[in-house]
């Protein structure tokens, strides 16, 4: 860069023709000196320009990477609330639109949210109306055969008798705990009787219940909640 800039500094001063008649310059030497004067004063410019370029294509290229960060993003997101989304896995469209019927209806008829009652499904059978317990619990939200007694439904493998009597049974419980869910649960899995026996207060207690029943109670709630 230095050699430029002298050969630079000496050819500006290399004469010019003029219209004096002592100058030996030709007007091709003048022409000459011109085009080298510009020639080397773009080379001498050029670092300047490539770095104006330089700083162009850097700042186009943090532009990308931040859009291809933020779409990652937007993409992650949504794919996270699909995933958190409870659908059911039975492959029967037909047995699915009962599903959501029944849970719609009985929703309304009993005031209990419907992302609550179909956590309860998703959980208890993962939305099928035939699974059979060990314990002998039956269909959609896993009624046992005292539950189906206490609420008159005659068939538990019934989809909507079955959801109409779950969804009455955790209804039971909210109204007990005064609409605490967490308790709800508790009771819905593990038993009133043995809440009350244990010495179960509030869900801080949740420990003294079966492992069981421990598990049960976050695992709702985390579909409850989304």
């Amino acid at each position: 860069m230095n050699n430029i800039m002298q050969l630079l500094n000496v050819t500006s001063t290399l004469p010019l023709s003029t219209t004096n008649s002592e100058c030996t310059c030709d007007s091709n030497s003048d022409a000459f000196n011109i085009v080298m004067i510009s020639l080397l004063n773009a080379m001498a410019n050029k670092p300047q320009v490539l770095s104006d370029v330089n700083k162009i294509n850097l700042y186009n290229s943090n532009q990308r990477k931040e859009s291809d960060i933020i779409s990652n993003t937007l993409d992650t997101t949504k794919a996270i609330l699909n995933k958190s989304k409870i659908e059911p896995s039975s492959g029967d469209k037909d047995v699915n639109k009962r599903i959501d019927s029944a849970v719609s209806i009985a929703s309304k008829k009993y005031g209990v949210n419907e992302n609550l009652i179909r956590a309860i499904i998703k959980v208890e059978s993962n939305f099928n109306p035939k699974v059979v317990s060990s314990a002998g619990a039956k269909g959609l939200m896993q009624l046992m055969p005292e539950n189906c007694r206490d609420l008159g439904i005659k068939d538990p493998f019934n989809i909507e008798q079955n959801i109409d009597g779950g969804t009455r049974h955790i209804k039971e419980y909210l109204d007990k705990y005064n609409g605490n869910v967490e308790m709800a649960l508790m009771a819905y899995n593990g038993g009133p009787t043995r809440m009350a026996r244990r010495g179960v207060k509030s869900i801080n207690d949740i420990y003294k219940m079966p492992k069981e029943t421990q598990k049960y109670v976050p695992k709702v709630m985390k579909y409850y909640r989304g």
